[in-house]
């Protein structure tokens, strides 16, 4: 956990932040703000340039230690009146459930007690994510998109492009939120979970765009 040693912690303060931004020196992380905004002010302050690998970098790293710390920690499950002494420590697998059922549940999704089908409802709703994060860090409620052209031009902008390779990295969790666009998109729809209508053919990257020729 970040923050100061349990002697010169001041109980009538807030809790040290767990934020990916508290782990930078120099830097005064705001657990309020939005995402953009804190990230904004991090790049400054590191002097990453916008549009600049590093940038894209430390951009998808964050992003992927938020929606970890948001969705799959433990910390973030409710106790209710167990003392948390008195937890056992969730597996990974549960743990990904748990994390999972969060997310289907915060785009308004029933959660489903198989990780696998989360991630396939996931994958068939247009949700961006840095939405899932500030529905953390700011309360702000996540817009679920019908519009797959609106859902792009909201989403897919080039300094809030996705390093691949970073969002893949263990325990992947960021990654298993992308969708790549390939192919015609269609114009027929299926049913989702909830009754919800979900298209199906072209995919889109929440936060880069990746075209490929069939």
């Amino acid at each position: 956990m970040l923050g100061l040693p349990a002697d010169d912690w001041d109980e009538g303060a807030p809790p040290p932040s767990q934020s990916h931004f508290a782990k930078f020196e120099d830097f005064t992380p705001n657990d309020a703000a939005s995402f953009d905004d804190e990230f904004g002010r991090l790049a400054s302050s590191q002097q990453w340039v916008p549009g600049s690998q590093e940038y894209t970098r430390q951009r998808t790293i964050a992003m992927k230690e938020e929606i970890e710390l948001h969705y799959f920690s433990q910390q973030q499950q409710p106790l209710g009146d167990i003392a948390e002494e008195e937890t056992e420590e969730l597996s990974a697998e549960e743990k990904a459930l748990q994390g999972y059922q969060a997310l289907c549940r915060e785009v308004g999704l029933d959660a489903s007690d198989s990780v696998d089908e989360c991630k396939a409802w996931l994958k068939s709703t247009l949700v961006n994510i840095v939405d899932l994060i500030d529905a953390r860090r700011t309360g702000k409620r996540v817009k679920v998109w019908d519009n797959f052209q609106a859902f792009c031009a909201y989403t897919l902008q080039d300094d809030k492009r996705i390093d691949l390779q970073e969002a893949k990295a263990p325990p992947g969790y960021l990654a298993s939120l992308l969708q790549r666009l390939s192919g015609p998109r269609r114009r027929r729809k299926r049913k989702g979970p909830r009754g919800s209508k979900v298209s199906k053919g072209s995919k889109v990257v929440s936060g880069r765009v990746d075209k490929r020729k069939a």
